[in-house]
């Protein structure tokens, strides 16, 4: 049984499993149902089937996990310049939408919100939006040649990161979506089939009361 399991699921591998025997103890013993054959067979597919998305779950939302910490703050007090004395106090939402991690400064005691987004996904918005403010000022004919050729390379190499971030975000997207319509399936799949172990126990036990 896989450890990736929700406790529904893992509640109707034991469910699946015990039916799968008890049928075949009923075919060894009877050996002319087909029926419950077939049961048999379809306990293994299903516990297969339910197994195989489980992991496959675990394994979309572990990389959804290890998104989120590709983006680190290097978050500093505004007001002492220190990180060793800052401790994280929950999440906010920038007035750009992107959302950003609050901190309390002990040695300092205030709380502030570091303005830079804490995930992966509102990184690119942040830095198409200051990678725009970076273009409006390279329009300004008074910007020094050397802050222009800073303002060219700081642009570059930005473009460069968001062209490599934005097909992995892309992709883990697709796959989450995926994977959230393949749980709607699932979901529905065991409430029917819970409900069709339910018709088999009572041929069972009609079988059984018949052989008696």
């Amino acid at each position: 049984m896989s450890h990736n399991l929700k406790e529904n699921e893992r509640e109707l591998i034991k469910l699946v499993n015990f039916f799968r025997k008890h049928a075949e103890k009923l075919v060894g013993e009877n050996k002319v149902d087909v029926e419950f054959q077939q049961l048999i067979d379809t306990c293994e597919k299903f516990a297969e089937q339910l197994n195989m998305h489980a992991s496959r779950r675990e394994e979309v939302l572990l990389q959804r996990e290890q998104l989120k910490g590709l983006v680190k703050d290097n978050a500093v007090c505004p007001k002492c310049g220190k990180t060793g004395h800052l401790k994280f106090v929950g999440a906010d939402k920038h007035p750009q939408g992107w959302k950003c991690n609050k901190y309390k400064c002990r040695k300092c005691n205030i709380e502030f919100v570091w303005a830079r987004p804490n995930n992966p996904w509102d990184m690119i918005p942040y830095v198409e939006s200051f990678v725009g403010e970076l273009e409006q000022k390279l329009k300004n004919d008074e910007l020094g040649e050397q802050d222009r050729l800073q303002a060219v390379e700081t642009i570059a190499q930005m473009q460069g990161n968001i062209a490599k971030l934005k097909p992995v975000i892309e992709a883990s997207d697709l796959d989450h979506s995926e994977l959230m319509e393949r749980e709607e399936e699932m979901a529905k799949m065991i409430h029917e089939f819970k409900n069709h172990l339910l018709i088999i126990k009572i041929k069972m036990d009609t079988w059984e009361s018949r052989k008696n």
